[in-house]
């Protein structure tokens, strides 16, 4: 969010089904340097350079390579949807970028519309459309699992997070077939999420890793800065600055 002009909001109407969040980061002509995609749990279908791509859930920070002046259309699939529609376990994903014509074999007549669209506002609305009839086909999303992302994203406690719904080897599967990794991995990175939506506001940041589910300042030190490359401090920096 540092870097040129991103914009998010909430997926609505048909599109729902599959998408939970729909967002556009237009980079500046004059950009240089990188742009740091920290890990959140989940996985996104984007338009960029060209072409459609499935953007694997991350174990820590991305820094994919854009070009000045780019601009990524994005649509973030709800917690558990991404299996569905892709009939890929999200393990084989993780930290990946994958053309979706290498993992769909109907994609080149959109993406060829998409190119040939020279006004943003309407390569927007038909990259919306597009998703919006492909939804209407899928499966409805286990909301079982999306019940458990949801409740590891709000509460720092895991015996009261919903997990223990599941047995211990049938939730690490589903876990890992659903967002990629196994449900540690999962409560690691959305506490950090955790965290991110906590330094937006005023306070101490010792205060901020009790709150987030972080043994202590320490703890949440070095957790943060392994799945981010950066410190509490420096991301606090740059959210305030």
């Amino acid at each position: 969010m540092r870097a040129g002009a991103y914009r998010e909001r909430p997926a609505i109407g048909p599109v729902s089904k599959l998408f939970y969040r729909v967002w556009s980061h237009r980079l500046p002509h004059d950009f240089e340097g990188q742009v740091a995609v920290v890990p959140d749990g989940c996985s996104d279908l984007i338009w960029a350079g060209g072409r459609l791509m499935v953007i694997g859930p991350d174990r820590t920070a991305a820094f994919p390579a854009l070009p000045a002046g780019e601009t990524v259309l994005g649509l973030r699939f709800r917690p558990g949807a991404a299996l569905r529609w892709l009939d890929v376990p999200l393990s084989e994903l993780v930290g990946k970028a994958v053309p979706l014509r290498e993992l769909r074999d109907d994609v080149r007549t959109i993406e060829e519309r998409l190119a040939e669209e020279t006004c943003s506002l309407a390569r927007q609305a038909l990259f919306r459309m597009w998703a919006e009839n492909e939804a209407s086909g899928v499966a409805d999303p286990q909301s079982d699992m999306e019940a458990l992302f949801d409740s590891l994203g709000v509460d720092a406690s895991p015996a009261l997070s919903g997990r223990n719904n599941f047995g211990e080897r049938t939730l690490r599967r589903r876990s890992r077939e659903h967002f990629g990794y196994g449900p540690k991995t999962l409560e690691r990175i959305l506490r950090l999420q955790r965290f991110l939506r906590l330094v937006r506001q005023p306070g101490d940041l010792a205060v901020f890793a009790l709150e987030a589910g972080y043994a202590d300042q320490a703890h949440m030190t070095r957790d943060v800065k392994e799945l981010t490359t950066l410190t509490p401090k420096e991301i606090r920096g740059q959210i305030c600055g």
